[in-house]
């Protein structure tokens, strides 16, 4: 029986002050991939949304009142790990992409479809699911890494205090570790602390 994947839930934040835009937006998205939609009016007031909350998705509908929108992305992706939607008038769309892309924001140029708009979201979408698994994947082995240095440094230290042997000092971390049922970080740990 092959595992149903539990769909997961997205932020989207909407930096737009066309109300028009902002409702085919919502039409588009209400499958219920976003759980959260927010709006923003302004790049001041989106700018200061991003300082209190992550969002997956940056959706912006250039121009803005305060700026036209291109400065804006390119520091949200600078600063932020979000993916970022632009979408522009069409008789810019290709000078806006040339300004942005090697930042990695995605531009669409209006008028658009419904079906544009949705797969585009639906790139970013799995674009930040690549990102979020890869850095996973980086936590995961720098959290091996603290582990292996911990252990070295412990063997290190009962060799040192202990007369052991490395063989010797690898095994009785190992020992104790299944002993006392816990990990041989945490055995390597009480050792440092109890040296240092």
């Amino acid at each position: 029986m092959a595992k149903v994947q539990e769909r997961r839930q997205y932020s989207i934040l909407i930096v737009s002050q066309s109300e028009q835009l902002n409702n085919f937006v919502k039409k588009v998205i209400s499958d219920g991939r976003f759980s959260t939609i927010e709006i923003r009016k302004s790049a001041a007031q989106a700018a200061q949304e991003l300082l209190n909350r992550h969002y997956d998705v940056v959706l912006v509908n250039a121009p803005l009142p305060d700026e036209f929108g291109t400065g804006f992305v390119m520091d949200i992706c600078t600063r932020y790990t979000s993916g970022v939607l632009l979408i522009t008038p069409g008789d810019v769309a290709d000078d806006v992409t040339e300004r942005v892309i090697d930042y990695g924001v995605v531009v669409l140029a209006k008028p658009m479809t419904n079906r544009a708009l949705a797969r585009n979201l639906r790139h970013l979408v799995a674009i930040q699911n690549k990102m979020q698994e890869t850095e996973k994947k980086v936590l995961t082995l720098e959290d091996r890494i603290k582990e292996m240095r911990t252990v070295n440094q412990a063997k290190c230290l009962l060799i040192e205090n202990e007369h052991m042997t490395e063989a010797d000092a690898h095994r009785y971390l190992n020992k104790t570790a299944m002993d006392r049922c816990v990990s041989k970080k945490i055995v390597a740990e009480e050792i440092i602390e109890r040296y240092e």
